[in-house]
């Protein structure tokens, strides 16, 4: 039996704002339940562990990932490389929260690697369906992995360029796109 939506939604609120006070390391099943208004045995129904519940959280931010890169997709005009400009658009989008919360979670991830098991597979599986079929695989790939790695340094604070730069950054990756 799945979770309602309502008291899944409001557990991973919890963690989440959990995780933007204190960090990932920090957050505690007995803290979320807290938070979320939950007794702990109901937490741990739906997540029986902090890992559990980490995972679900990553997979969350994944999600509100791909329905910002929907949007984005939507507002361009139709054609074969849509797609990749609409990911490049949609990651390039900073959302000051969604940022925090991706950095705890990479701390988390950094101390227990199999939380990234899906995005692995995922990973691939994505990079296959943004390649248009008109696109050089290496230019493509070039694109995928230059928005990846602005995005990563950005939530590693270590992105030195300037807003300026930023941009024509991300205008050149669309050039690249659409050439």
């Amino acid at each position: 039996m799945s979770p309602r939506p309502s008291s899944q939604k409001a557990m991973l609120d919890a963690a989440e704002a959990i995780v933007l006070k204190n960090g990932a390391r920090h957050m505690t099943l007995d803290a979320v339940a807290a938070k979320a208004g939950v007794s702990k045995g109901g937490l741990l129904y739906h997540f029986p562990t902090k890992e559990a519940l980490l995972k679900a959280m990553l997979e969350r931010l994944r999600n509100q990932m791909d329905e910002d890169w929907k949007k984005k997709a939507k507002g361009l005009k139709p054609g074969p490389r849509r797609e990749i400009k609409a990911f490049i658009l949609a990651s390039s989008d900073r959302d000051p929260r969604k940022d925090q919360i991706g950095s705890a979670l990479l701390a988390a991830v950094a101390h227990d690697p199999k939380l990234l098991q899906s995005a692995q597979m995922d990973f691939r599986k994505r990079m296959i369906n943004l390649m248009p079929p008109d696109l050089d695989f290496k230019r493509g790939a070039v694109i995928l992995f230059a928005i990846h790695g602005l995005v990563l340094s950005e939530l590693l604070s270590l992105s030195p360029l300037r807003a300026k730069e930023r941009r024509d950054l991300v205008g050149e990756l669309l050039r690249l796109a659409e050439a």
